[in-house]
Formats: C-alpha cells, sequence, structure tokens
C-alpha cells in the first residue's frame, strides 16, 4: 500500500475505520520509505480507556529496524473526543524531535474516534 500526503483523507477513513471503535486507546505507528509505501505498520501501545503509554525509544528501535524514512501516528480516543490532550501534544513533540535526530520526519500525527479525526498537520501542531 501506498500514501499520498497530497490526498491523507483516504488514510484518515482507513484509521477511522481500522481504529476509531476501538474501546481503549491505542498508538499505532505507519512506517513509509521514501516512496510513501508502507513497510511496517504496528500498535506500539495499548492502554486504558484514556491513555496509552509510548516509549520514544520503541518507537525508533522499530522505525530503524523497518528502514522508514517517513513516519505516520494514529491512535484513538474512545471517548469520542478527537481534541489532542498536553499530553498528546507533549509526545508529538518528543516523538518527532528523536525522529529528526535519526533523520525521519514524522508526516502526521492523527487522533480518530468512532467517525471523526484529528490532523496535527493540518492545525498547524506538526
Amino acid at each position: 500500500a501506498r500514501f499520498s500526503p497530497d490526498s491523507p483523507e483516504i488514510l484518515f477513513q482507513y484509521c477511522i475505520l481500522n481504529m476509531g471503535a476501538d474501546p481503549n486507546e491505542k498508538f499505532r505507528m505507519i512506517c513509509l520509505d521514501s516512496n510513501f509505501a508502507i513497510v511496517d505498520e504496528r500498535d506500539v501501545a495499548e492502554g486504558t480507556v484514556n491513555r496509552a503509554t509510548v516509549y520514544a525509544r520503541k518507537v525508533m528501535e522499530i522505525a530503524l529496524a523497518s528502514r522508514a524514512t517517513t513516519l505516520l501516528f494514529v491512535h484513538n480516543h474512545p471517548d469520542g473526543n478527537v481534541t489532542p490532550s498536553e499530553f498528546d501534544k507533549a509526545l508529538t513533540r518528543n516523538l518527532a524531535l528523536a525522529a529528526k535526530t535519526m533523520s525521519i520526519s514524522v508526516c502526521d500525527h492523527i487522533i480518530v474516534s468512532r467517525d471523526t479525526y484529528f490532523s496535527f498537520r493540518e492545525n498547524g501542531l506538526l
């Protein structure tokens, strides 16, 4: 599968369908190569109804092992409110900084619920 940064709507819908209805919060990373082809996709954390613990070291190990040049992060908010928390914002900043030191870009962090999404990129937070 290939992701086009010029038409992210398909990706948003994919994430809503695959994670939006999950009862517990999950954090997924999608690793892309230089042609935006998916080289790895996996959940790196599953938590409770309102929190999943994500470790930057684990995320970067997966990114390096998959030889990713670009990362996309997705997590769900089971309560339906896709507004990012301060914790979500800090996590995104930390992951983007860790990736940057490895010459890996972060194209977006998307929060999904059953029927909507929030894109850090679209909202100027990335």
